[in-house]
Formats: C-alpha cells, structure tokens, sequence
C-alpha cells in the first residue's frame, strides 16, 4: 500500500484484483502517496496528470507509466481517445480546483469504474455537495463518503455499478 487512505487496496479489491486502467489527474510523486502505484505494479496501464514538473524525473525513473504536465482544469480529456477507464483518481488543491478539473473530465464523457474524488472537505466543503449531486446524477453511487486523515474528511469514494459488483463493497469494508 502506497496511498494516504488505502485508495489503491480499495480500487484493487473492488475490481476483484483484476489488470485494469487507470487514470490519474493529481499524481504528484510517483511513489510516496500515491494512489496508482500498487496498481501499476501489478500490471495497470494508466496515465498520469501533474501540472508541477518538479517530480519529472523521478517518475520517469520509477514508473513506466506516463506522467503528462499540464493543467488538469483545462487539458482536454478526450484528446486521450478513451471512453473508459477503471479508476480515476481527483486530487489536486485547493478543492475548487479539483472540482475544475472534475467538471473538464467530465465533459470528455470518458466513464469510470470507480472514483476517489479528494473534496477536502476539512478545509472547504464548498464543492462537496455539488460535486456529490453531479457524480450521482451520472449514475455513480457514493459508497464511502468522508473518508478522514488526520486533518478531517477529505475524500469522497464512487463506484459505477455499471461496471463494478456492489457486493464487493460488503467483503471490504
């Protein structure tokens, strides 16, 4: 486990372990909390979106993986010419800009298997709710909402039962 809340063993055991997708807008450093290494190690393809190039190198050292420099509130989503990814992962400050990017990911119609969407609601809670309404409205289903680290709640988790067994949920938690 390499992720801040064990995001990485959720969307493992969630999938049932399967070889799957990821993508990850956020990425930051490509090891230290990070919520797609456990996954790349064990076989995902996925790609990878920081607008800081301060961990540049590095990740090319560690992952195979790319990591695309940009910024995620306006890169263009459907340029990646995907309609379906397994994972995305949303973690990006302060929350306003992470609910930006949300709403750009979305409108590239890409679908997800699951989400973890970081609202960091412990510092602002503005965009909880509407971010919450949106991905339910879409037909995601919140199935663990606050996740806490030691500030407060700061992350909201979806899956998409379109694609993923609900059941399972019950053998995690």
């Amino acid at each position: 486990m390499y992720s801040q809340a064990n995001q990485d063993v959720f969307v493992f055991h969630m999938t049932n372990h399967k070889v799957g997708t990821y993508l990850e807008v956020g990425a930051s450093h490509p090891i230290y909390i990070n919520n797609t290494y456990l996954l790349e190690e064990n076989g995902w393809s996925g790609i990878s979106i920081d607008n800081d190039n301060q961990n540049q190198q590095v990740w090319n050292e560690k992952r195979k993986n790319p990591l695309i420099i940009t910024d995620a509130m306006t890169f263009d989503y459907s340029t990646l010419n995907q309609n379906y990814f397994d994972y995305l992962q949303l973690d990006i400050e302060p929350p306003l800009n992470t609910y930006k990017a949300l709403l750009r990911v979305l409108e590239s119609k890409i679908e997800f298997g699951i989400i973890t969407y970081e609202t960091d609601s412990y510092f602002d809670s503005t965009f909880v709710e509407p971010s919450r309404k949106i991905l339910q409205d879409l037909g995601y289903t919140l199935v663990i909402a606050d996740v806490q680290c030691p500030f407060g709640a700061f992350e909201d988790w979806y899956i998409n039962e379109k694609y993923i067994d609900k059941t399972l949920l019950n053998t995690f938690k």
